[in-house]
C-alpha cells in the first residue's frame, strides 16, 4: 500500500510538471498583458518648427506598438524594446529603452522573465549618452563570435556626436544576470562595425568565430580645411573582456574650397540641407543594380530614392549636423513602419558618401543597395521657390492661374494646384505631385504619379503665345529622359495645351 501511494504521488507530481510546461506560454502571455504599462512615444521638440500635422501623424511609428513587458515607473517614457535571452535559460527576456521626465538621456532597463510565472524582474537601469531619441538604434548580434549576442545601442549625443555602446549579458557568481559595458565609443564622424566571413564550422555551431572590429572616424583637428580623418580600430580582448584600441591612422581627404569651408564649418542642419538640395546620382559602375538617384527636397522635407524599378519617398523626421555631414532620421511616406537612418558625409565639393540603415534588422556588414558615393547632377539647380529662376517662377504662376484645366487638341487634360496635378485622358485619370526645376538651362516639369503603376515622367516645359493679337498662352510639353549626363529627348512628339475655354 505504501509503495502504491508513493507511486501515485510521483505520478501526480510528474503530471503537474507537464501541465505547467504546456500551459507556461498561456500563463506568461496573460501575466505579460496584465503588467504592460501604457506606451508613450515622445515628440521631438527640437523639430517642431515647420512640422506639418501630416508628418507628425506619420511619426507615430511602429516601435510604439511593441509593448514593454518590464514594469516601468510613472516618470519613465517607453521608446523601444528588444527581446533576447539574457541569462540563457531558454526564455526570452526584454530590454527597454526609456526616457525619464526631466532628463534628456536615454536609459536601458532590462527585465528577466521567470520561466514558471512569466513575471519580469527588473535589473538596475543603465544610463547612455544618447539624447536624441529618434536616432536611437537598439539591437543584438553575435559581435564576439561566441554566440553571447551582446546588446548594441547607438545614436546621437547632445553635442551631435555619434555614440555607440556594447553591453555583454553575463551572470555573476551569485546568479544575478548583468549587462556589462565592453565598448563605449564617441566620434564626430561615423562609427561602423566591420564584419568578417566566418567558417562553416561556426555556421554549424561547432566552433566559435572571429569577433568583429569597430571602426571610428574622427575629423583631423590639425587640418580644418580638408576632409582628412583619423581612423581608430577597436578589437575584442578576451582577457580584459573589453574592446581596446589597436591602431590609429590618418586617412587623407580632399581639400575644400575656402568658400565651402566657411559655409559648412560649424553650420546648422538647415545650411547643410541647402547644400544637399537637388538631385544626386550613383553611377551604374559603382551601384549594385544600375544607376541610382537621390533627390533632396529641402522645402518639403522629403528624400526620394529612385532607380530603374523603384521609387520611394521618405520624410525627414529629425536630423543632427556633424562636421561636414549630417545624420538624418527618415520614415517612408506611404508605409510608416519603414524607417531609414541616413548617414551623410561630405567627400568633395559636389560629392557625398551615403550609408543607409533600415530599421536595424539587416545583418551587420550587409550594405544597403543605396550605399555609395554620390555626385551632384551637373548643371542643375533645384532652388527653393523664393530663389528659383524667373522662367520657372513664371511657368509656375501660369500653370496654377487658369480656373479651368489645360487641354490639348486630342482630349488630354492637365490641372495643377499648389503641389499636385491631375491628368485625364479618355480612358484614364492620373494624379500625383509635380515639381519644376532647371536642368542644363532648360525648365523641366516632373510629374510623379501616385495612382496605379506609380512612375515619374519628365518634360521640357515652355509657355508660348498663339498670336500677338490674342495674347492667348499655350503650354508646350516635350517628354524627355533624365540621366546622369543631363537630359535627352524621347521619341514622343511635343504636346500643346491651352486653357480650357
Amino acid at each position: 500500500m505504501k509503495k502504491i501511494l508513493i507511486t501515485l504521488f510521483f505520478s501526480a507530481l510528474a503530471l503537474l510538471f507537464i501541465w505547467l510546461l504546456v500551459k507556461r506560454p498561456e500563463l506568461s502571455s496573460q501575466n505579460e498583458t496584465r503588467r504592460s504599462p501604457k506606451t508613450i512615444v515622445p515628440a521631438d521638440t527640437s523639430e517642431r518648427e515647420g512640422f506639418s500635422p501630416g508628418i507628425a501623424e506619420s511619426a507615430a511609428f511602429d516601435e510604439s506598438r511593441i509593448q514593454p513587458l518590464v514594469l516601468l515607473e510613472n516618470n519613465e517614457i517607453f521608446l523601444q524594446a528588444l527581446s533576447l535571452d539574457i541569462n540563457r535559460d531558454g526564455v526570452m527576456d526584454q530590454i527597454c529603452a526609456i526616457r525619464k521626465a526631466g532628463s534628456a538621456n536615454v536609459f536601458l532597463v532590462a527585465g528577466i522573465q521567470n520561466p514558471i510565472t512569466g513575471e519580469y524582474s527588473r535589473l538596475p537601469e543603465i544610463t547612455t549618452s544618447i539624447t536624441q531619441a529618434r536616432t536611437l538604434l537598439l539591437y543584438s548580434t553575435d559581435l564576439l563570435g561566441d554566440r553571447s549576442n551582446p546588446v548594441i545601442v547607438s545614436g546621437m549625443t547632445s553635442d551631435n556626436n555619434h555614440a555607440l555602446s556594447v553591453f555583454l549579458p553575463e551572470t555573476e557568481r551569485i546568479g544575478a544576470p548583468t549587462l556589462n559595458t565592453i565598448a563605449d565609443l564617441r566620434s564626430d564622424g561615423p562609427i561602423s562595425i566591420k564584419d568578417v566571413e566566418r567558417s562553416d564550422a561556426y555556421n554549424l555551431g561547432v566552433t566559435s568565430g572571429e569577433s568583429f572590429a569597430i571602426h571610428t572616424y574622427n575629423s583631423d583637428p590639425g587640418s580644418p580645411d580638408t576632409l582628412d580623418q583619423i581612423e581608430r580600430i577597436y578589437r575584442w580582448n578576451r582577457r580584459s573582456k573589453h574592446y581596446e584600441q589597436v591602431s590609429e591612422s590618418r586617412i587623407p581627404g580632399k581639400r575644400l574650397e575656402s568658400r565651402l569651408v566657411s559655409q559648412l564649418q560649424g553650420a546648422n542642419l538647415e545650411t547643410f540641407e541647402d547644400f544637399l538640395n537637388g538631385l544626386w546620382y550613383l553611377p551604374a559602375s559603382t551601384g549594385r543594380q544600375g544607376a541610382r538617384y537621390l533627390f533632396f527636397d529641402t522645402q518639403k522635407r522629403e528624400i526620394t530614392f529612385h532607380s530603374k524599378s523603384v521609387q520611394e519617398v521618405f520624410i525627414r523626421e529629425s536630423g543632427s549636423p556633424r562636421r561636414y555631414g549630417a545624420y538624418l532620421t527618415t520614415r517612408n511616406k506611404s508605409i510608416a513602419s519603414i524607417r531609414r537612418m541616413i548617414d551623410i558625409e561630405l567627400t568633395g565639393i559636389d560629392e557625398i558618401k551615403i550609408k543607409v540603415l533600415e530599421n536595424v534588422k539587416l545583418k551587420i556588414g550587409v550594405a544597403s543597395d543605396w550605399d555609395g558615393t554620390y555626385r551632384k547632377m551637373s548643371a542643375t539647380s533645384f532652388a527653393p521657390q523664393e530663389q528659383e529662376s524667373v522662367t520657372v517662377s513664371r511657368i509656375r504662376t501660369l500653370l496654377t492661374e487658369p480656373d479651368a484645366p489645360w487641354v490639348s487638341s486630342d482630349g488630354q487634360e492637365l490641372e495643377f494646384n499648389a503641389q499636385t496635378y491631375s491628368y485625364k485622358t479618355i480612358n484614364t485619370v492620373e494624379t500625383g505631385n509635380y515639381a519644376l526645376m532647371t536642368i542644363k538651362d532648360q525648365t523641366v516639369l516632373q510629374l510623379r504619379s501616385s495612382t496605379g503603376d506609380a512612375h515619374t515622367t519628365f518634360f521640357i516645359a515652355s509657355i508660348e503665345t498663339d498670336t500677338p493679337d490674342t495674347g492667348r498662352k499655350k503650354l508646350v510639353l516635350t517628354e524627355i529622359l533624365v540621366s546622369m549626363e543631363g537630359i535627352r529627348s524621347s521619341v514622343a512628339d511635343p504636346v500643346e495645351f491651352s486653357p480650357k475655354p
